[in-house]
């Protein structure tokens, strides 16, 4: 049976790379916010490498959810396999990946998680504190928002998640 998932998987990180490369050969380095929009789209394709690989996961479990139902976090992943009598080595593996701190994965996610935040941080609570309704996020687009995000993360980042695929792809066709 062909998983539909995992093409997503590749296309995605070839994705990361070919961003990683642009930014390596220093194509963005005087403008700042090409640079910026090259490390958040890379880290985008990470992110939906990673979210492709739950659902590539879920499917070769047979866990059967729908387009668009696909777990988000490998924690869910873990709990529809539990559900159905099943265990899977790999998922709890990815679950360590998530609940560790010091892990790649969490720092990654971390990122991730900063770019839903606006930049500054107290801007909008301090326009709350004074009944001022902003509508509009603030953020300064030409900046850095991370301190964590930046190439070599974003190439660490990338390695592991191509090795963690590929490793769990080759245990998964050994059984």
């Amino acid at each position: 049976m062909s998983n539909p998932y995992t093409g997503t998987v590749a296309s995605a990180l070839r994705k990361a790379e070919l961003l990683l490369q642009s930014l390596e050969a220093g194509e963005a380095e005087s403008n700042p916010l090409h640079q910026s929009a090259l490390l958040e789209g890379t880290l985008l394709q990470l992110w939906r490498a990673h979210r492709a690989f739950l659902a590539e996961q879920g499917h070769q479990l047979q866990l059967g959810f729908k387009p668009g139902g696909e777990p988000e976090a490998a924690h869910r992943l873990q709990e529809l396999t539990a559900a159905r009598g099943k265990f899977s080595a790999e998922v709890a593996e990815l679950v360590g990946l998530e609940e560790n701190p010091d892990s790649w994965f969490s720092a990654m996610a971390r990122c991730w998680q900063g770019l839903w935040r606006p930049a500054g941080g107290g801007a909008q609570e301090s326009a709350a504190n004074n009944g001022v309704q902003t509508l509009i996020p603030l953020r300064q687009l030409d900046t850095n928002f991370s301190a964590g995000l930046d190439r070599e993360s974003l190439r660490h980042w990338h390695r592991q998640l191509n090795e963690l695929v590929a490793r769990q792809r080759a245990q998964g066709q050994e059984w």
